[in-house]
Parts: structure tokens; C-alpha cells; sequence
């Protein structure tokens, strides 16, 4: 398959590198408020439900025989949302938090029902940025806010490391069933991921 559909992704997610919204800019410069933090993790959470629920879906359309493969990665993200409900008890966010309309918009892309490929996209745009996400929201936590140790910080830990395979995962699916003329959708779908992401941090901002 030609890298020209990875390239086109990675060009997308540099026009919308979470990492450069200025939310996640003050959060680095540790210039956020206790406040704006707990109400970011209380919406992020609607995120990572999301992304396990995105998960479960593409395992749904999945051919027969990627539908287990890709069941036990939904599982585990669904096991994540407790690791960042423990992320939620840290920041003193709320677990139940009414999602801001930003919110449901990225909710709504990540869990469109567009089709398999596309999910697969969404999945891949979502988790191979999370390693350098992780690790930079976690570094600022320690140094600025207060949050190390196992359960503050430990969602942040696992997807580190774990979205690489995810990533890995993802991409290695896609190649086995793309065909040159899905290239435009899958770099859409991958846009939309990356495009709601940043929604729902002007949501908090």
C-alpha cells in the first residue's frame, strides 16, 4: 500500500496537534487552575468511554477473523476509563459531569458509525498520538499539580507505552484490507478524530 495515505494523516494531525491547544500549552506551563483541571478530567472521561466504545464498534464490523483481536483491545480500553476515573479523584473533577456541548461533538465523531475502515482510522488517528500526549499531560501533573504516583497517574502510564501496539494494531488491519480508492475516506476519518479532540479542549478552555 502506498505511505502516501500515513503521510497525509501525519499532515492532518500537525494542523490539529492537540499538544499546540492552548489548554494543553498552559497545562505544560503549569498555568492551569485546580478548577480548569478537574473540569477537563470530568470531560475528557466522556473521551476515554468513547474510545472504548469506538473500539467495541469496529470489533462489530470486523471480518471474522480480526473480530477477536480487535474485542480484547476494546476490553481493555474499557478497563482504562477506571484508570482515569482514578485520574478524576486526583484532580478533584467529577465522574458524572455533564458533557459540554464540545464534548458530545467529539463523542459523536469518535463513535460515528461510518463504516470498518473508518473506524479503524479513528482508532489509529486517537492512539498513535497518545504515547507523546501521555507522557507530556503526565510530566506536567507531576511537576505542576501535585499528581504522581500509581492512581493519578497511572492512565497515563499504560498509554505510553500500551498505544504503541495499539497504534501498530490499527495500521497493521487497515493495510490488510485498504484499497487505494478508501484512501480520502480513511485520511477523513482520521481528520475528524483529530479535529473533535481539539473541540472538546475549547470546550474547557
Amino acid at each position: 500500500m502506498s505511505k502516501a495515505v500515513w503521510e497525509r494523516i501525519e499532515k492532518s494531525r500537525a494542523r490539529h496537534n492537540v499538544l499546540e491547544h492552548p489548554f494543553y500549552v498552559r497545562w505544560s506551563a503549569g498555568e492551569l487552575s485546580r478548577d480548569e483541571l478537574a473540569r477537563y478530567a470530568g470531560q475528557y472521561r466522556h473521551a476515554t468511554e468513547a474510545l472504548a466504545r469506538l473500539c467495541s464498534q469496529t470489533a462489530e464490523a470486523a471480518p471474522e477473523e480480526h473480530r477477536e483481536e480487535i474485542a480484547a483491545h476494546a476490553a481493555e480500553e474499557k478497563g482504562h476509563v477506571g484508570l482515569w476515573d482514578d485520574f478524576v479523584a486526583a484532580a478533584g473533577g467529577e465522574i458524572g459531569a455533564e458533557p459540554t456541548p464540545q464534548t458530545v461533538e467529539c463523542v459523536t465523531a469518535w463513535t460515528a458509525p461510518e463504516g470498518y475502515l473508518e473506524q479503524l482510522a479513528r482508532m489509529y488517528a486517537i492512539e498513535s498520538g497518545q504515547p507523546e500526549i501521555a507522557r507530556v499531560k503526565r510530566e506536567g501533573l507531576r511537576r505542576f499539580y501535585g499528581i504522581d504516583g500509581e492512581r493519578g497517574s497511572k492512565y497515563f502510564k499504560v498509554h505510553e507505552e500500551a498505544d504503541h501496539a495499539h497504534a501498530e494494531e490499527s495500521r497493521r488491519l487497515i493495510e490488510t484490507v485498504m484499497t487505494p480508492e478508501d484512501e480520502d475516506a480513511l485520511v477523513a476519518a482520521a481528520e475528524s478524530a483529530f479535529q473533535a479532540n481539539w473541540r472538546l479542549l475549547d470546550g474547557v478552555s
